[in-house]
């Protein structure tokens, strides 16, 4: 009995099992279709905080061990070959502007002086020689000229005299055809015409000579007029060989250049010294040469200015002009840092080290700012604060150099909010509900916030649409995305669109909020929920 019930009720079961199976995945589809939504919308909207960059003062210290190097540093070397005949300064003498530091003696400079200043004396000479022969040729003229004068008066007379026995002559012709007079009278008064013709004759003649002595006279003097030119001439040569000869012997005594201290001698009574080129100090010592065989009389340091050299790095380098902020600490001189400024730039990066060279000229304690620096420079020098000690700032020593940027007003974000990939920089910004990853330009940093300059929104559309042209453009010359030709005309349509000021980049005006916080769960374009009130994040 109780067999064939049990037989009935499974031959019905089987017939609505898979009704069963039916209804038992109705029932459990809503309860797992619940739970996976309400995952999927843990996972895709997560809580995020968000800030807008802020206006802030950057300050940015680059420093750098240095050292301290004096103003100027002159090595003296000697102009000629010569013997040191005496020294007169040792190391650690501190010596004036024009002050003799040595003697050398090379008595063959000494006699070709001499010998070249009694050529000057003697040529000065033969001017004055010259001159006086010219007064004597100025005087023939003058009396050549008077003698024309007397034989014109003469000339003169002989031509009166020659007229009024010629009338006469005419006068007795009528009285002698009139019977009036005797015929010899008229004879002796022609034989008077003949005498006063001929006497013109010789007077004119006489004009003639006296005009070709006078003309002859003047010739000389200028002729001795030329030869006093030529002897000033020669003077001036002879004058112009003494003063070479007289800079040589110049060069017998070793000067200081500048006020300053004397640094290094190597200078020994009787020393045979020769010329030497180049300047050794340029290799910061030990004074010599930079062939190494000769080595500087003496080296003079001037020290009422120094200088401290920082090497700024290529990222930092347009931040850094004359009259930036800069700390200097010479443990040795003081353990309290200088208050100075940036005094000069070299401009250019070394392209070697890429650093830009930036020095920092520091008055030397209980020295006055010299009078014959630039006036920019004495203006800096005028900023600076030392403190009270009775040390010296010595060349050599030991310095920390830092010079402080600043970046006043600048539109910052923390430095934690930003991610980096390859050799872009990248901020999630807050869009619609949505998380978009967006490329940015970044400025000067202090460590904790950095400037953010422009940003950059690549939407997936402009995306796809970049693609799309860069294969077209693969496609167009014949060349595959394989190649990498694609990929470069995506990367130069980027450029270019940067440079021409194509909308996909604009400058950050405070607007713009970005997410901060955790950012490694957040996708492009995906939606996120505001944890909180929007506002400023804390650093």
């Amino acid at each position: 009995m109780h067999t064939s019930l049990w037989r009935i009720i499974l031959r019905r079961c089987a017939r609505h099992r898979a009704l069963l199976f039916v209804l038992l995945a109705a029932l459990a589809a809503p309860g797992c279709g619940h739970r996976r939504k309400n995952e999927a919308k843990g996972v895709a909207e997560p809580a995020v905080r968000v800030m807008r960059p802020e206006t802030r003062t950057i300050v940015r210290v680059v420093g750098q061990p240095s050292f301290v190097e004096a103003y100027e540093r002159t090595s003296i070397f000697p102009k000629v070959t010569a013997f040191i005949e005496t020294w007169h300064v040792d190391i650690g003498d501190t010596v004036k502007k024009g002050q003799v530091l040595a003697d050398l003696f090379a008595p063959e400079i000494n006699e070709d002086y001499h010998t070249k200043k009694a050529t000057v004396e003697l040529d000065e000479q033969q001017v004055g020689l010259a001159e006086e022969t010219v007064k004597v040729a100025e005087a023939d003229v003058e009396a050549a000229q008077a003698h024309l004068d007397e034989a014109k008066a003469i000339l003169d007379q002989y031509e009166a005299q020659v007229d009024r026995w010629d009338s006469e002559v005419k006068r007795l012709r009528r009285d002698v055809e009139r019977k009036v007079i005797a015929p010899q009278i008229l004879a002796e008064s022609i034989n008077q015409l003949k005498a006063s013709t001929a006497e013109r004759a010789a007077a004119k003649a006489t004009i003639a000579k006296a005009k070709a002595e006078l003309l002859s006279k003047r010739a000389t003097v200028a002729q001795d007029k030329i030869a006093v030119a030529v002897a000033k001439a020669t003077v001036d040569v002879a004058t112009s060989d003494w003063k070479r000869t007289e800079a040589w012997v110049g060069y017998l005594k070793l000067y200081a250049p500048y006020d300053g201290v004397i640094v290094a001698r190597n200078a020994n009574t009787g020393d045979f010294v020769l010329p030497s080129t180049g300047d050794p100090t340029a290799y910061r010592g030990p004074y010599i040469s930079a062939g190494g065989s000769a080595a500087p009389i003496y080296v003079v340091d001037r020290t009422d200015v120094v200088r401290v050299f920082v090497d700024i790095p290529e990222h930092d380098a347009n931040f850094v002009r004359v009259g930036t902020k800069a700390t200097v600490l010479a443990k040795a001189f003081r353990d309290q840092p200088i208050l100075c400024t940036v005094t000069r730039t070299s401009w250019a990066l070394n392209v070697t080290s890429r650093t830009l060279r930036a020095e920092i000229d520091l008055p030397n304690n209980g020295s006055e700012i010299p009078a014959d620096l630039p006036k920019g420079t004495r203006e800096d020098l005028a900023q600076v604060k030392l403190p009270k000690t009775d040390g010296q700032i010595l060349p050599g020593m030991y310095a920390y150099g830092n010079v402080i940027i600043e970046r006043p007003n600048a539109l910052a974000l923390p430095v934690a909010a930003l991610s980096y990939s390859g050799d872009k920089t990248f901020v999630w910004s807050y869009e619609n509900g949505k998380a978009v990853r967006t490329e940015i330009e970044t400025g000067v940093s202090d460590g904790k916030w950095i400037e953010v300059t422009n940003h950059r929104r690549q939407s997936e559309a402009n995306a796809q649409r970049n693609d799309g042209e860069s294969t077209e453009q693969s496609a167009s010359t014949g060349h595959s995305a394989s190649t990498g030709h694609s990929g470069d005309h995506s990367e130069f349509a980027t450029t270019q669109a940067k440079v021409d000021g194509g909308d996909g980049w604009a400058p950050f005006d405070g607007s713009e909020r970005v997410i901060i916080g955790d950012v490694s769960i957040l996708t492009d374009g995906a939606p996120v929920l505001l944890a909180r009130k929007e506002g400023k994040a804390a650093e």
